[in-house]
């Protein structure tokens, strides 16, 4: 593509600054999904770059990316089939969902350095951190069923049946309820935390791979990969108000700051679209590359950050017109991103 540049990964021993500092810490999770804007504080750097993780399947690890060399910055082992990558609100701890391994990794996000491996079941797939930072659910998509982290111990506390394909999850503002979506069922459980049953099932999709939720939590939107479709649902009621359609398998979700715009991966096109959502309509697509995966967006709203999984790398692209400013050699099977400042 014209104006590309591509860089290399390779050179693992590249020394991240020793006392950069940042201004502000506002992680944005994209995984799954978790996949709520995750806002932090903390006072770090002389400079504004953010970093991007990358989680690589084959590789086994999670790579730090910084956004003003776009160079590797550090690479951590986690598990094999390393998937999604979810940050702590207060943007202190990055989780790590490991399919391969059945496991979960947390790590450190200062010092880069991992705090703990934590097994859960089959296929662990991607995590969700209740607003409080206190508890973590992991989303077992090949056991059914959804583990309870306790943080602070970094143990798993307590693990329930959800549904088939339990592949991602979002927590309810006040904490109190988890959304757990169930792809091979096309339904949701939304779950109490404090008693840890399912107190209501909603329809979904099926294939389902992201669910976002509106600022005021008045809607989400929801993936529906089976019927190429962008959903807009009633989390009280599980009605769909608004489908989009999106074909080429709509994968990775991710919204604009300042909630305008959806974008979203069409792994089976190897592109990403631009959905105006006022309109309710796509207002641009563009290629990228063979089967991109999840999708992170900077905080000021201006970069998104895609994972292309067949091609071993993470396109940088420009939000405001999805032209591809660079790409980054990654490490094998990339599939989830996560931004912090």
């Amino acid at each position: 593509m014209f104006g590309e540049k591509t860089i290399s990964a390779s050179n693992k021993k590249w020394n991240y600054p020793l006392q950069r500092r940042r201004s502000r810490l506002r992680p944005f999770a994209v995984s799954l999904f978790t996949g709520l804007f995750l806002i932090g504080g903390g006072s770090v750097g002389d400079t504004t770059a953010g970093e991007v993780w990358v989680a690589n399947m084959k590789g086994a690890n999670v790579q730090v990316i910084d956004t003003d060399s776009y160079k590797v910055v550090k690479t951590i082992p986690t598990g094999a089939g390393a998937h999604n990558v979810t940050f702590s609100p207060d943007g202190k701890l990055a989780f790590i969902a490991n399919l391969g391994t059945n496991s979960i990794t947390i790590i450190d996000t200062a010092s880069k350095e991992k705090l703990a491996d934590v097994v859960t079941d089959t296929k662990a797939h991607d995590v969700a951190v209740s607003p409080d930072g206190k508890i973590a659910i992991v989303c077992n998509v090949g056991a059914g069923n959804i583990t309870f982290i306790d943080v602070a111990s970094r143990k798993a506390i307590h693990t329930m049946a959800t549904g088939k394909k339990a592949i991602t999850a979002v927590f309810s503002p006040d904490g109190q309820k988890v959304y757990v979506v169930n792809a091979g069922d096309g339904n949701i459980s939304v779950v109490d935390v404090k008693s840890r049953k399912i107190t209501k099932t909603l329809p979904g999709a099926k294939g389902a791979m992201a669910i976002r939720p509106t600022k005021d939590w008045s809607r989400f939107w929801l993936t529906a990969p089976a019927d190429n479709k962008l959903l807009l649902m009633d989390p009280q009621t599980g009605k769909v108000e608004a489908s989009i359609d999106v074909p080429g398998e709509p994968h990775g979700l991710v919204f604009s700051p300042d909630g305008k715009t959806i974008y979203v991966g069409q792994r089976s096109l190897n592109q990403i679209a631009m959905v105006d959502i006022a309109s309710r309509k796509i207002t641009k697509t563009a290629p990228l590359g063979k089967r991109p995966d999840m999708i992170a967006i900077s905080s000021d709203g201006k970069t998104l950050f895609v994972a292309i999984r067949d091609e071993n790398q993470l396109a940088v692209v420009n939000a405001a017109d999805l032209s591809v400013k660079t790409k980054v050699s990654t490490d094998g099977e990339t599939h989830g991103v996560a931004y912090r400042d």
